[in-house]
């Protein structure tokens, strides 16, 4: 799908948690100051909280998935970076739930806590955009108990001029930067 797909079901998503996180008391991460904290999701695969599938966004191709992991990369160093929390490297999390949508992620957040020793849970939607070369991110900050208290999302646009290649090996660097400024962008915005 094109990237005004993709930034049409971002929209929708940020407006549907919105709407979800309304009830929380501010909507921001200085509750979880040095809370260990651990990502049961980073990547497009999926559903955001509205319940779409996002399965147009998986790589096609291996120089896509080679985007996709630098993407990733990106976001898990921005996390690591973050003053909000502590953050715990997703590789070290085990019991990591195949599926999540509204009706479950309260309980697999609280599983999945418990299990890896957490304080709070984070989990965050990337999509690596390669004809526009921007990476939108999004992002759902649990505690414990699997309460919702913050939420939003950014876009970073690489480099200007654009990359020639954008799928090549060369590329995987910028990739990685991009995805990092725009998680940064996203945290900055709830004190993280």
């Amino acid at each position: 799908m094109n990237s005004i797909h993709q930034r049409f079901a971002f929209f929708l998503a940020g407006l549907l948690t919105a709407a979800a996180l309304s009830s929380c008391a501010e909507g921001n991460l200085s509750r979880l100051h040095n809370a260990r904290t651990g990502a049961i999701g980073i990547g497009p695969s999926g559903e955001f909280p509205s319940g779409h599938a996002l399965s147009h966004s998986k790589p096609e191709s291996p120089e896509e998935l080679r985007v996709h992991q630098a993407v990733q990369r990106g976001v898990e160093r921005a996390l690591d970076d973050s003053r909000a929390f502590h953050y715990v490297p997703f590789a070290q999390m085990k019991q990591v739930p195949s599926h999540l949508n509204p009706f479950n992620e309260r309980a697999e957040v609280k599983k999945f806590a418990a299990a890896n020793r957490l304080d709070s849970v984070v989990r965050v939607w990337v999509t690596p955009d390669c004809k526009g070369q921007s990476v939108n991110v999004g992002f759902l900050a649990h505690l414990r108990s699997g309460k919702a208290v913050a939420s939003d999302l950014a876009t970073a646009h690489g480099p200007v001029p654009p990359l020639k290649n954008p799928t090549a090996r060369a590329s995987l660097p910028t990739w990685e930067k991009t995805a990092y400024e725009a998680t940064k962008k996203a945290l900055a915005k709830v004190r993280g």
